[in-house]
């Protein structure tokens, strides 16, 4: 019966398979520059269409989801270590050490320097 030609898995199925490939490719690809038409490509949508999926499934926008990601990554390259602020900022994907510093504040609450002070104690 699976097998007969009219089969198709539940929309549920499709649809978390079509997220774990989109998180797959955020874990591989948080570094770099992700454009809306790269992860839209990698869930095989439009990006309007990505767009409107991913806020349903996640309660948050892509771009909103990934800076909370890289913030994430970002604290835990804090209090494992020594390396300077600028440099984690580039390692978990940001561009720019003004807007890492806006972001991270945004989200935690305070600047990645008094994290890291606050952490240690």
């Amino acid at each position: 019966m699976l097998a007969a030609g009219d089969f198709s898995p539940p929309r549920e199925a499709a649809d978390d398979d079509r997220l774990r490939r989109v998180i797959d490719f955020l874990f591989a690809h948080y570094r770099e520059d992700i454009t809306l038409g790269e992860v839209s490509a990698v869930a095989f949508l439009t990006p309007p269409a990505f767009c409107r999926f991913f806020k349903k499934r996640t309660g948050k926008s892509f771009f909103n989801f990934l800076n909370e990601f890289r913030v994430n990554q970002a604290c835990q390259l804090l209090i494992s270590g020594d390396t300077a602020v600028r440099r984690i900022a580039r390692e978990v994907g940001f561009r720019s050490l003004t807007n890492f510093n806006r972001m991270f504040k945004k989200l935690k609450g305070e600047t990645p320097t008094g994290y890291r002070r606050g952490f240690r104690g």
